[in-house]
């Protein structure tokens, strides 16, 4: 099965029913991926990291355990650890590209360490790398 990335903008706002969140789009990525209708989604210890402190600090926790759960048992999602060379390149990355967070970098890293070029993210501060193509719709690149 194909492999992308998913950010944690995508998973916080899927669990942000907020009205200024992008709560359907991002529902519709998780459930496309949950039905297997869109490539594998890795989720990075670091955007694990984010996504659940966010949802924590800004919502409920029961809300952040519940991602955590979905995620782990869901059959179209892979949580995976980073190795520590992504980090080291992450601060290379996060030196080169003033846009860039230390997280998003972190992203960048990793995706091309094992070679993934596929994005699922809101956040346009990773179009200024060229390996990878960001999507912000229940679009399936390998279609």
């Amino acid at each position: 099965m194909p492999i992308a990335l998913i950010d944690s903008n995508i998973l916080i706002d899927y669990k942000d029913t907020s009205p200024d969140s992008r709560h359907e789009l991002a529902a519709g990525i998780v459930r496309a991926i949950d039905r297997g209708d869109l490539p594998t989604a890795r989720v990075t210890n670091y955007l694990l990291l984010e996504s659940l402190n966010w949802i924590h600090e800004r919502q409920r926790h029961d809300i952040a355990v519940d991602l955590r759960n979905r995620l782990s048992n869901s059959a179209g999602f892979e949580l995976v650890h980073s190795a520590q060379t992504d980090f080291h390149r992450a601060v290379e990355l996060f030196e080169t590209y003033e846009g860039l967070a230390f997280g998003d970098a972190t992203i960048v890293a990793y995706m091309q360490r094992v070679n993934i070029e596929y994005l699922y993210s809101f956040d346009d501060d990773f179009d200024v790398i060229d390996s990878i193509t960001r999507l912000e719709t229940a679009d399936n690149p390998f279609k």
